[in-house]
């Protein structure tokens, strides 16, 4: 079963708080004339985008299922998150394009100004990490959007400690130096974010669970004589789902439910598997473990 979601409250406070900041850095920025202020702006205007996202896909993994959606709407929670990395990275190549730009011609910047938006930015950002940090692991799509606002956070410290160095020694190129920086730790901080999320998409194997290791406990099993045909994949990221043709002597129908029953729960507790599926076999088709998909159009398949 699916954990009910504590999340929506604080995502909705931080969407109202990222769109706030966004607004604020950018009128500070284009008035200051400070690219890390404006970068620092356009990250937080894609949390506003990412979080929203995120509050819509954590309401919608608890709706119900129906007759076109078996499972539920569990995968949005996945595809919010891999929406979200992706806006992660191409901002951190669009800031890095443009800080690189500058390098070769530094502009003024008004300091002053910089220094109290990105203050202003950095304890809003502050606000809304406390209010996600107790959620941060309840989901991929609350990690992502945690992240989202970790980065924030560094941006806007950044953002001063360079605003206070130009101030004293007058090194405008700084503005386009932490803004590569800026742009080099969002790339950096969403790109395992963005694998997870496509090997959740493409039915990959949860991280941390070894198809082999389940294999062999499976075919361990009192009862089991043989598995294959194994797949596990994940739904979302608290709910794993298996599936497996397993080998049992004959016998009646009534027999193999305390076997079956038995493996759902050994499953759950060894592996968090949520959901498993069983076929029961007596006696076992040529297969490997793990089965492959054979072309339908091939001539071997023809000449059967």
């Amino acid at each position: 079963m699916l954990r009910k979601s504590t999340i929506e409250r604080p995502l909705f406070y931080s969407i109202i708080l990222n769109g706030l900041i966004a607004v604020t850095e950018l009128v500070g920025g284009l008035f200051s004339n400070s690219l890390a202020l404006i970068s620092d702006a356009l990250h937080n205007f894609s949390d506003f985008i990412a979080l929203t996202i995120s509050f819509v896909a954590a309401r919608m993994m608890h709706w119900g299922n129906n007759e076109k959606k078996s499972y539920g709407y569990f995968r949005v929670e996945i595809l919010a998150a891999f929406i979200n990395a992706v806006a992660l990275v191409l901002i951190g190549v669009y800031i890095m394009y443009e800080a690189l730009s500058r390098l070769s011609s530094p502009e003024t910047i008004h300091v002053g100004l910089m220094v109290t938006i990105a203050a202003i930015g950095f304890g809003a950002n502050v606000l809304s990490v406390l209010l996600l940090h107790p959620h941060r692991n309840e989901s991929l799509n609350a990690k992502s959007a945690f992240l989202h606002l970790m980065t924030d956070v560094l941006e806007s410290a950044a953002v001063i400690v360079t605003a206070l160095l130009i101030s004293i020694f007058g090194f405008h190129i700084l503005d386009a130096v932490i803004s590569i920086a800026i742009g080099l730790l969002i790339i950096k901080s969403s790109w395992d974010l963005l694998l997870e999320s496509v090997n959740i998409l493409t039915e990959g194997s949860p991280k941390g669970i070894n198809l082999k290791e389940v294999a062999d406990f499976i075919r361990g099993f009192p009862g089991v004589k043989g598995v294959h045909h194994l797949h596990i994949w994940s739904l979302s990221t608290n709910f794993k789902a298996l599936s497996a043709h397993i080998v049992v002597d004959d016998m009646q129908l009534s027999g193999t439910a305390e076997i079956t029953n038995e493996l759902d729960g050994q499953l759950s507790d060894r592996f968090g598997i949520d959901h498993p599926t069983f076929q029961l076999e007596a006696d076992p088709c040529e297969e490997t473990l793990i089965s492959q998909y054979r072309d339908r159009n091939s001539p071997g398949k023809r000449e059967r």
